[in-house]
């Protein structure tokens, strides 16, 4: 198995899941989004360095599992819950460790198919279209949906591939709206009042600790208010969601380092909390429109 060297460790480029799926798209030859379900999958760990697909993790285990799990170095633990929702943007880290047999429904929706979707609909810059993680999320229409999707499935797709394409266009359509940053501007505004204090004592938690692996628990905890309170009013007084702001404070950090002229690109994703080099480069040229190496080039 491919090893990345991090801080001293290795962990692996990829785990997959070990465990059979009770079912599986890709006999039906859907083009633009797969969807597995597995059911009583033993206590393990799966790990992608870098997802080639958006990402949709249904939990279905009838009894509360607790599971551990990262994304782009940000992390939570808790207990999952049947119906409860994750959702990552292709291109990010995805971890996830659970340590009693878990059942769940995997769906991974096509980055171009979202970007065309996007730009149909004069989405604000669709090429760099991201989709903004979550973890936990209960979202009913994402439910049904995907209720319908399995039917199909189940049914061997009888409703054809028009009906198939009309259900991921509608999962399409959902995300963009709501899990993309679109559904900023149809938010209540929260003052500034309001949100000051706890969103500059979380901004400043997270610049303090840009090489750590942070939790949404222990940024809540250093802003003095509950996580889910925190990533409400932060989205609504920053437009961006705390990971993604995260990545920026973490990107910037990358840029400011690489111009003083005194660190590797390596010691330099080290430092600003990125698990590796590729890692900060997929960022830094996704949010700077250049690369590192390019920075120090220009440094000569």
């Amino acid at each position: 198995m491919d090893m990345v060297r991090r801080k001293g460790s290795e962990v692996p480029n990829s785990k997959v899941i070990s465990g059979a799926t009770v079912l599986d798209s890709t006999a039906l030859g859907w083009q633009d989004l797969a969807l597995a379900e597995w059911q009583g999958v033993p206590p393990q760990e799966a790990y992608e360095k870098e997802l080639a697909k958006h990402l949709i993790v249904i939990h279905t285990t009838p009894q509360p599992v607790r599971v551990f799990e990262r994304a782009d170095n940000f992390r939570t633990e808790g207990v999952a819950h049947a119906g409860d929702v994750n959702l990552l943007s292709s291109g990010e880290e995805a971890f996830c460790r659970w340590d009693q047999p878990l059942s769940f429904i995997r769906l991974e929706l096509s980055p171009s198919y979202l970007r065309e979707l996007a730009q149909r609909i004069d989405y604000p810059r669709p090429d760099q279209l991201q989709v903004i993680h979550s973890f936990h999320a209960r979202d009913m229409r994402i439910l049904q949906i995907t209720r319908w999707l399995l039917e199909e499935l189940r049914n061997g797709g009888i409703g054809g591939k028009l009906f198939a394409d009309s259900l991921v266009h509608l999962l399409a359509v959902h995300l963009l709206r709501y899990y993309t940053g679109l559904s900023v501007r149809q938010l209540p505004p929260v003052s500034f009042a309001q949100a000051r204090q706890p969103v500059a004592r979380a901004i400043e938690y997270m610049h303090a600790n840009l090489d750590q692996p942070l939790s949404l628990k222990e940024v809540g905890e250093a802003a003095h208010i509950s996580p889910s309170h925190l990533l409400r009013i932060f989205k609504r007084a920053t437009g961006s969601s705390l990971h993604q702001f995260l990545i920026r404070l973490r990107v910037n950090r990358a840029r400011e380092l690489l111009l003083a002229g005194n660190a590797s690109i390596a010691d330099v994703a080290a430092e600003v909390g990125f698990a590796d080099q590729s890692h900060l480069t997929r960022h830094f040229k996704r949010l700077m429109g250049t690369t590192p190496k390019k920075i120090l080039h220009d440094l000569k």
